[in-house]
C-alpha cells in the first residue's frame, strides 16, 4: 500500500509538471484577453491535467491514510505533501471562478517545489506517540495546512495583480 501511494504522489509531481508547461503555452499568445486565455485549447488542457494530478495527489493520500491507519498529517514529510495537496486544491477552485492560466504559472511551480522539498524528509509510517493521539492533532494540521494554501495561492493573486496595474 506504501509503494501504490509512493507512485500516486510521484505520478502527480510529474502531471503538475506537465501542467506548468502547458499554462505557460495559454499566457504566451500575444494580444489576447484574459477571458479568451481561460478559454483557450492550452489553459483548458492544462486544468485537465492538473485535476488528474490533484486527484492522484488525493489517491496518495488516502492509501497512505490506509496504510497508516491514521490521517497522513502527523510528520513534516506528511504535512508537506499535503500542504501541496491543498495548494493545487485552492488554486483549482480559484481557477473555474476566474479563469486565469498564469495564476497556474505562479502557483503549481511552488506545489512542485513543495513536493520536491518533501521527499527531503524521511518516509517511513510510525505510529502515533500518545500525546498525539487525538482528533484535535489532525482538525488543526488539515486546517492550518489549508488556510496557508488558500492564503499562498491570494498572494500569487495579488503579485499577479499588482504586476499587471503598474
Amino acid at each position: 500500500m506504501v509503494t501504490i501511494s509512493s507512485n500516486l504522489l510521484y505520478i502527480a509531481f510529474i502531471l503538475y509538471l506537465v501542467a506548468t508547461l502547458f499554462f505557460g503555452g495559454a499566457i504566451k499568445q500575444k494580444n489576447v484577453s484574459v477571458e479568451k486565455q481561460g478559454k483557450s485549447r492550452w489553459a483548458q488542457i492544462a486544468i485537465v491535467i492538473t485535476i488528474a494530478g490533484f486527484l492522484s495527489q488525493v489517491g496518495y493520500f488516502i492509501t497512505r491514510w490506509i496504510a497508516a491507519g491514521h490521517a497522513p498529517v502527523s510528520n513534516l514529510f506528511e504535512f508537506t505533501t499535503f500542504f501541496g495537496m491543498a495548494l493545487v486544491g485552492a488554486f483549482i477552485v480559484i481557477y473555474f471562478i476566474y479563469r486565469t492560466p498564469l495564476l497556474g504559472l505562479f502557483t503549481l511551480p511552488v506545489a512542485i517545489l513543495v513536493i520536491a522539498y518533501a521527499s527531503m524528509f524521511p518516509r517511513e509510517i510510525s505510529p502515533l506517540i500518545p500525546a498525539l493521539q487525538s482528533d484535535w492533532l489532525h482538525i488543526h494540521v488539515t486546517t492550518a495546512a489549508l488556510g496557508q494554501a488558500i492564503l499562498a495561492v491570494s498572494f500569487a493573486a495579488g503579485l499577479i495583480y499588482f504586476s499587471n496595474g503598474l
